[in-house]
């Protein structure tokens, strides 16, 4: 069955232009914030201090909900914005897989690299989307899905060392979960992506 991505999924600017307002949006302070607890959140997986490493996560995981709010409430919509969201996601989230497949937990090294390909072409794609057609393409619902289950998936592998009586395997079913939502992401912006740079080269 072919996706079809409403246009409403996308926002798209003509123009990169980041101002110097952009750096002082509260939105936009939180998306920084954010890339701060990515060392934090490595170190303490990788060293299995679990408790500090779910704190962190869940400091990444609710600024990411805040900024979109103080986004959409305060209209700080911006370009900076659109770059400095998924990125701090992408690298928050892969980090802490990261981490896992070092400090050889049961985290599947495939779905790792399953993971982190997909987010690189979908940089990639995003930078040759920017040089070519001068445009920025936020995260749509596929791939704000696609994070939110992740950081689900990343909470049930650190808490599987504590808490014992978590249902048996809901890591990895949780897992299986967000790399369906990682698939339909990766096929989702492909096509926009290609459809922006086919209509740009008319």
């Amino acid at each position: 069955m072919a996706l079809k991505t409403p246009v409403h999924q996308f926002t798209e600017t003509q123009s990169i232009q980041i101002t110097r307002r952009d750096f002082f949006y509260v939105s936009n302070i939180l998306s920084a914030f954010r890339f701060l607890t990515v060392p934090f959140i490595f170190y303490f997986i990788y060293n299995k201090q679990w408790i500090l490493a779910i704190v962190f996560g869940a400091v990444a995981v609710v600024t990411d909900v805040l900024d979109g709010f103080f986004a959409r409430h305060l209209e700080q919509h911006s370009e900076l914005g659109y770059i400095l969201d998924p990125v701090a996601d992408k690298l928050a989230i892969s980090a802490g897989i990261f981490a896992l497949v070092l400090s050889k937990s049961t985290f599947p090294l495939w779905a790792f690299f399953v993971i982190v390909t997909r987010d690189v072409l979908i940089v990639l794609g995003n930078g040759v989307l920017a040089y070519k057609a001068k445009m920025i393409t936020r995260s749509n619902l596929w791939g704000k899905c696609t994070s939110f289950f992740l950081s689900i998936s990343l909470m049930f592998y650190l808490l599987r060392p504590i808490m014992s009586r978590l249902p048996n395997n809901i890591e990895f079913y949780s897992l299986c979960l967000a790399l369906i939502f990682v698939g339909i992401s990766t096929v989702s912006y492909a096509r926009h992506m290609f459809r922006v740079l086919e209509t740009h080269g008319r």
